[in-house]
């Protein structure tokens, strides 16, 4: 009998088992150090803890609603080392469960696997297309291609492409858009996305402020 703990990621309710529960506490410690002199910090941490809770649901179940300890362990090798830091490199996903904590042999090193989503943000009518060609890893232009033309000599495949739509769940956060594909969402991955989105923002900022700046010197400058 193992004993486990409850915590909140990202605001919802996990259960790890209490050595797995000790690594992600220490990771997201470390993330904590390393990020402390960096202006989008909270960002990437609220992004880091929502990336680990999705990688959880990938182990979770009807019938499984706990975290073992070496799948917290895959979850943090998946993850990687958060930069930023001088010792951000010295973070050890096979170290992060202590040495004499052993695991129990059934609980084996799960594959990823892929996962059938909707691409919204790459498709054109609901991004069922762009799912199917990151899953079996095809040009999504061939998979259109073929729906356009059974749909001609056939009608039925359009119903199958309206029953995929409602079926196929759509992938909203970036490690279900990695899973559409085989891949697992990194540590390096979710500072990127926060540094893109925070050029963008200062980009549209420094654009509204021109405007601004414009505006009023046609304005008032006459």
């Amino acid at each position: 009998m193992r004993k486990v703990t409850t915590v909140s990621l990202n605001g919802n309710a996990y259960q790890f088992e209490d050595s797995a529960y000790e690594a992600i506490r220490a990771y997201l410690d470390h993330a904590q150090r390393a990020l402390a002199d960096n202006p989008d910090r909270n960002e990437i941490l609220a992004d880091l803890e929502q990336a680990i809770a999705d990688k959880c649901d990938t182990f979770l179940g009807k019938q499984k609603n706990v975290v073992l300890t070496q799948e917290a362990r895959q979850i943090l090798a998946e993850m990687g080392p958060v930069d930023g830091a001088a010792d951000a490199g010295a973070w050890d996903a096979e170290q992060a469960v202590p040495e004499d904590d052993e695991i129990p042999p059934s609980q084996q090193l799960v594959a990823r696997r892929k996962r059938l989503f909707r691409l919204p943000s790459e498709g054109m009518m609901g991004g069922v297309c762009a799912g199917l060609a990151a899953y079996f890893a095809v040009d999504v232009v061939w998979v259109r291609l073929g729906f356009v033309v059974l749909t001609m000599f056939t009608g039925v495949w359009f119903f199958v492409w309206l029953a995929l739509l409602i079926v196929m769940p759509a992938a909203r956060t970036p490690e279900q858009m990695a899973s559409a594909r085989g891949d697992a969402l990194s540590a390096r991955e979710v500072m990127e996305r926060a540094k893109k989105k925070s050029a963008e923002f200062s980009k549209a900022a420094a654009s509204g402020l021109r405007d601004v700046e414009r505006n009023l010197r046609e304005t008032f400058g006459r």
